[in-house]
């Protein structure tokens, strides 16, 4: 017997409250390199591989950070860090094996945006 297809087929879109969203665009767009798709109402929209990520302003009572982590697979790990530290950013700690595999190990090195959002590099490297 077949299962049936999932009733959702991913995320499409993730939205970031902002205090103030003009500084946190710049961030996520001349730091972390994401490109911009548009703009619309106050909100920017970026790519971020199939999912969008959506800054705009918080609404009244809305918490800013600390609600969710983002995580952003980065292309070469190695380039990543050191682009990223060089851009200013502070990781929490070093980067954590999460898993290992012949030739490889599954990493994470989480960090914060200037608004307090957690963020981490999560993805395979060569095995050290």
């Amino acid at each position: 017997m077949n299962a049936p297809p999932p009733l959702l087929s991913g995320i499409c879109q993730i939205a970031l409250a902002s205090a103030d969203p003009q500084t946190l665009v710049a961030f996520y767009r001349d730091t972390l390199g994401l490109p911009v798709l548009f703009e619309a109402s106050g909100m920017t929209f970026f790519q971020s591989g199939a999912t969008r990520l959506m800054i705009g302003p918080a609404q009244p009572g809305q918490t800013v950070g600390g609600d969710a982590v983002v995580y952003f697979e980065p292309h070469d790990w190695s380039a990543a860090e050191t682009k990223l530290e060089a851009a200013g950013v502070a990781f929490l700690h070093p980067a954590q094996p999460l898993q290992k595999a012949p030739g490889r190990e599954l990493m994470l090195r989480p960090f914060r945006d200037p608004e307090g959002h957690y963020l981490a590099l999560m993805g395979w490297r060569a095995a050290a």
